[in-house]
Formats: C-alpha cells, sequence, structure tokens
C-alpha cells in the first residue's frame, strides 16, 4: 500500500483551498452579465408587456384631443307634410359638435401625461429586470465558488482519511480518527446538496428572467467585479432625485391632475352644436306660388345650458384632491428613496469593511494556523480531531469570503436600483 506523506501536505492543501489565490488565470469576461442584461433586456416578457403599454399609451392623444365624427341623417316621409310651396319630401341634416374652445387640448394633454408616465413605468422595467439579473448573477458567483470550495476541501479530506486509514493498518492510528474523516466528508457533501439546490432555484429565477426555459444550463460564475465604489452618499441622492422614474410618473400625474382641474373649470363653459339641413319639396303643378318647389336649406345653432352646478363643483374637488394626492405621493417617494439609499450605502460600506478584515489579516490568519495545525500533527503534537478543527476553521474563512464577495456586489446593485439605474 501507497503512504500519504505528511510533509508535503501543507503545500497542496494551500494550493487547494484558496482558489482566490491560484485560480487568477480562470477569470472569465466581466461583460458576461452586461451580456446577460442585454439578453434580458431584448427577451424578457414584463418588459415587452411594459413597451406595448408605452406604446398603447402614445395613440390615447389624438382619440381624445379629436372632435366627434359629424352626424348625418336623413328622413324620408311617409306622409309628407304640406307646406306653402309644396309638400316635403326628404330631409337632409349634418351635424358637428365643438366643445368649449381649450377642452379638447387638455383632454389630449392629459392623455399626453399618461404616456409619459407609461414610458417612466418602461424604464422601471428595464431597471428592475436588469437588478433582478444581477442579483441572481452575484448569487450565482456566491454559490459555485462555494461549491469549487467544497469541492477542495473534500479533495483534502480525501487526502487525510487515506492517511488516517494507513496509519490505522499500519497500527500508528486509531480508528476513530477514520470514521472522524468521515463524518466530515459526509457533513461536506450534505453541505454541497444544499448548494446545488440553492443553484437550481438561483438558475431557474434567472431563466425566466432571460426568457429561457428554466431547465437551460449556466455556466458557472468564476469571478465577479471587486472594484469598491467611492463616491459619497451625497451624489447618490442627488442622481436617484434627478433621474429616478417613479419621480417622474409622480411627476406627470401631478400635471395630469393640474389639467384635470382646468378641465373640470372649463366645464362650467357651454358646448356648441351646428347643425345644416336640406330639404327637398317637388314642384307642384297648378300652384299659385311662384316659389313652389324651392328645396328649403336651414343652419342650427345649439348650445348646452350648465346649469348642473353641483355635478360640476363635484368635480373641480375631485381634481384638486387629486393634485394634494399627487404632490403628497411624489412626496413619499423622495423619501423612500432617501432612505432606501442611505439603507444600502451603509449597507455596502459595512459589507466593504468586512472585506477589509479578510484581505488585511483574516484569510493569512487562517493559513498560519492551519500551517501550524499541520506541522504540529505531524509532530505527534496535534490529534486528528483538533487538525480537523483547524480544516474547518480554513473552510468557513474561505465560504465568508465568497459570501461577502456577493454581498458587496448585491449592495452595490441595490444602490444602482435605487439611484434609477446608474450610478454618478
Amino acid at each position: 500500500m501507497r503512504m500519504i506523506k505528511f510533509r508535503y501536505i501543507p503545500m497542496y492543501y494551500l494550493l487547494v483551498m484558496f482558489p482566490h489565490t491560484v485560480r487568477a488565470q480562470a477569470e472569465e469576461p466581466l461583460s458576461r452579465l452586461d451580456t446577460l442584461v442585454r439578453i434580458a433586456q431584448e427577451h424578457n416578457p414584463a418588459i415587452s408587456a411594459a413597451q406595448n403599454r408605452w406604446q398603447a399609451a402614445t395613440h390615447r392623444s389624438p382619440q381624445t384631443s379629436s372632435l366627434d365624427d359629424p352626424m348625418f341623417s336623413y328622413t324620408r316621409w311617409a306622409r309628407t307634410p304640406e307646406t306653402r310651396v309644396g309638400p316635403q319630401k326628404n330631409v337632409f341634416v349634418l351635424s358637428q359638435s365643438f366643445p368649449y374652445p381649450g377642452k379638447l387640448k387638455l383632454k389630449g394633454q392629459m392623455s399626453d401625461e399618461d404616456a409619459t408616465a407609461e414610458q417612466q413605468r418602461y424604464d422601471v422595467a428595464g431597471r428592475d429586470v436588469a437588478f433582478r439579473v444581477k442579483q441572481a448573477y452575484f448569487e450565482l458567483y456566491w454559490v459555485d465558488q462555494s461549491l469549487q470550495i467544497l469541492d477542495d476541501y473534500l479533495i483534502v479530506l480525501e487526502t487525510f482519511n487515506r492517511a488516517a486509514e494507513e496509519k490505522y493498518v499500519t497500527g500508528a492510528g486509531i480508528q476513530a480518527n477514520v470514521l472522524k474523516s468521515q463524518v466530515e466528508m459526509s457533513t461536506v457533501l450534505d453541505r454541497r446538496l444544499a448548494f446545488d439546490r440553492i443553484r437550481v432555484g438561483i438558475t431557474s429565477r434567472l431563466n425566466a428572467l432571460l426568457g429561457r426555459a428554466a431547465a437551460t444550463p449556466v455556466e458557472p460564475v468564476t469571478i465577479i467585479e471587486m472594484t469598491r465604489y467611492t463616491s459619497p452618499e451625497s451624489l447618490v441622492v442627488d442622481r436617484a432625485l434627478a433621474t429616478r422614474q417613479e419621480l417622474h410618473i409622480a411627476d406627470a400625474m401631478i400635471r395630469k391632475s393640474d389639467l384635470m382641474t382646468r378641465l373640470a373649470h372649463l366645464n362650467y363653459r357651454p358646448d356648441f352644436n351646428v347643425q345644416a339641413s336640406y330639404i327637398t319639396i317637388p314642384k307642384v303643378a297648378g300652384s299659385q306660388f311662384t316659389d313652389t318647389g324651392k328645396d328649403a336649406f336651414g343652419i342650427m345653432f345649439n348650445v348646452n345650458i350648465p346649469i348642473r352646478l353641483k355635478r360640476r363643483r363635484a368635480a373641480v374637488n375631485e381634481a384638486r384632491a387629486l393634485v394634494e394626492s399627487n404632490q403628497m405621493t411624489r412626496e413619499n417617494i423622495r423619501n423612500e428613496i432617501t432612505a432606501e439609499i442611505s439603507d444600502f450605502y451603509f449597507k455596502m460600506q459595512h459589507t466593504g469593511r468586512t472585506l477589509d478584515l479578510y484581505d488585511q489579516g483574516m484569510i493569512t490568519q487562517a493559513e498560519s494556523s492551519l500551517e501550524s495545525a499541520l506541522f504540529a500533527y505531524q509532530n505527534g503534537n496535534l490529534d486528528f480531531l483538533s487538525l480537523l478543527d483547524a480544516e474547518r476553521m480554513i473552510l468557513q474563512v474561505n465560504l465568508g469570503y465568497v459570501r461577502e464577495q456577493s454581498n458587496y456586489r448585491k449592495h452595490h446593485a441595490e444602490l444602482e436600483w435605487a439611484a434609477g439605474g446608474h450610478l454618478p
């Protein structure tokens, strides 16, 4: 039986347990995330639906700002009424209604504001989908890197398990050490299965965002951008208050309710109707009137009388209440944006400080602790269970490190979302 020499284990262990230092050449292009976002923008059904709603809204203004169609009516008398110049046979009437000047223009402008709001909702849909793609991508990085770390850890455990078995066979070790290493391997395999389950959920969610079948394979994420964001929080707030789509929607609704108020006041003014009539009168033979058989033509003007004041006052009060409601809605959105940015910015900064702890000492300390434990174990100064504890510690350090990397990018994406989709 081939013997394992422990003096080679420390270097091997450090190579497989620290992928962030030895697998730098495996980095994938950072443009992969941008590609996924672009695919989602092109194929996500929610974005397409929002775009169609926007396009539909742009066609509403010509409908609301146009005059009603003219009305044409024709009457053929079954029993003709007699007049001085002869019996009436046919009556042709053409009429057109005209709202009070300014009403149609206001209605068209209200529809334009609806279209503006729908355009912003379309932008919101794109922003939200991009954010959810980034969240899923960064979660995949955490899961995929954790799986890789567990796989590397399993390789080391197998190495130690074989060494423990060989020591037990030669009488230099005890069976309990073999059992302990096997239990540790089973525990790691169980954790790996848990990560596999998490990955299935994340990939299904990502595929849905991309407009693909849930079972479509997704390649492992091996690297994410880790550039720290350094702009002050005040710049992010200023950017959000200038570009956040929900604020633009609220502004459009405020303008619409202002127009609605003006229209409600104009409803105190009358509307008009113009009607032209043409009546055919056949000539009667032997009539004593010289103008017999002359067709008749007439113009009629109609004006409605706006005397239902209670209804009109209610319309004005409704519009004023909507103006105030939309203004308060905007103020609430503004407060929520400021609070969201404060929360996300703090989380990102806090996670950045945690990453600094890993980079500035925690990883080095874990490496030194493991190497010291391995040296002590080789010289018989450390029991096998303590060695496993040292292994678990460095495993937790690596798993925690990739989790915090993922969290930092997720908080950065949250901040980007809160700023309206782009950071200053």
